[in-house]
């Protein structure tokens, strides 16, 4: 008698289980159903700069980080379409040069003076993007205020000069032991 008792009760639980699942999971209330979905919070997919967004650039990334507002930003447009367009163009030339080296590394016989011209070319456009960042950069200077010219100068350092990298550590089982 117990059994069966308990045998009920665990078929009943199972079943309220399986309509608590379905009334939220497969069939949601009807007044969920004609809602639209809300918007995605700040820094969710989607937004420029974060997962699934569109890529920033470096300058874009420094502008953001600035604060600008929204007169500083319109001022300011002309430089960032410019600075985007020849960073895009500049990317392409790498990509071709990237495409070379690796049609000249599958031939079976290899010209290394072909991969060195290459790579030189590839280590020249990446410099010239560095400079023209840096440029673009010290030409937001004049429309800062104060406060985001210190933020500039420390983001100019942080991001261009990057911390040396940490001591190599030591091995796993620690230092030696001196003898006794």
């Amino acid at each position: 008698m117990i059994q069966a008792l308990l045998g009920l009760s665990l078929l009943m639980n199972a079943f309220i289980l399986a309509g608590f699942v379905y009334r939220s999971w497969i069939d949601p209330p009807s007044e969920w159903q004609g809602l639209p979905p809300p918007p995605p919070p700040r820094g969710a997919p989607g937004h420029p700069g974060q997962p699934g967004g569109p890529r920033l650039n470096p300058v874009e990334m420094v502008a953001q980080d600035l604060d600008l507002d929204g007169e500083q930003r319109k001022l300011m447009q002309t430089l960032f379409d410019q600075y985007a367009k020849a960073r895009r163009d500049r990317l392409q030339d790498i990509q071709r040069f990237r495409e070379q080296m690796s049609a000249e590394l599958r031939k079976t016989s290899l010209d290394m003076a072909k991969v060195d011209a290459l790579i030189d070319q590839v280590s020249r456009l990446r410099a010239e993007q560095q400079k023209e960042t840096l440029r673009t950069l010290t030409q937001l200077d004049p429309a800062l205020r104060p406060d985001q010219r210190e933020r500039l100068q420390r983001l100019l350092v942080e991001r261009i000069v990057p911390p040396p990298p940490p001591p190599p550590r030591p091995p796993a089982e620690g230092p030696p032991r001196p003898p006794r």
